[in-house]
């Protein structure tokens, strides 16, 4: 009879063993897609030797939502929507699309549809997360080259040329959020610059 108690007793504990399997998988993958956008920072950010706290306060300013950057972020003619999937933000897309809407935003480093589109070779392209961010490194490290300075080509990145005032607050906000991230503190003449 005690036999019998060992063998449920096994069962019991595989099947126990098998649950707790399951949920670390389901725990570990979504710990994977919630940081999907962060870890591509870091893989960029040595591919173009961008400092590690200026990208990712970059991608903060752009997605930053509950804690983490989000892969299928869209902001659509100003209004921002968190998409739980690809297949979502493709959807979504089509829909704003189809009402007409032309500056949509996309992915990780909310890279601009009308402006860079054809600089990938599709809209889901643009939502991949290894794509979206190693381009928006790219793009910020020419942006450095062309405009000198980090401070510059975070400017632009947001706000294209002969727009100073939202250059000026974009720049603030990533600033904020390097502070806040812990890349850094507030210095004398960014604390004057912000108005802080």
């Amino acid at each position: 009879m005690s036999v019998g108690k060992g063998r449920l007793g096994w069962r019991s504990s595989v099947i126990l063993f098998a649950v707790w399997l399951f949920n670390l998988c389901l725990t570990l993958q979504g710990a994977s897609a919630k940081n999907l956008c962060e870890q591509q920072l870091h893989r960029a950010s040595s591919k173009y030797d961008i400092p590690i706290g200026i990208l990712y306060a970059v991608g903060l300013t752009e997605t930053g939502h509950k804690d983490s950057l989000q892969p299928y972020a869209m902001n659509v003619e100003g209004k921002t929507f968190f998409m739980p999937s690809v297949a979502a933000a493709v959807a979504r897309f089509g829909d704003a699309q189809s009402q007409g809407a032309k500056l949509i935003d996309l992915g990780c480093m909310q890279i601009n549809h009308h402006f860079h589109a054809n600089k990938f070779s599709s809209l889901g392209a643009m939502l991949d997360p290894a794509t979206n961010v190693d381009y928006a490194a790219r793009f910020l490290k020419e942006l450095k080259a062309r405009e000198g300075s980090w401070t510059m080509a975070v400017a632009r990145y947001h706000a294209g040329p002969n727009n100073n005032p939202a250059q000026k607050q974009y720049v603030c906000r990533v600033i904020e959020n390097m502070v806040v991230a812990g890349f850094g503190n507030w210095t004398t003449k960014a604390r004057m610059f912000c108005d802080k």
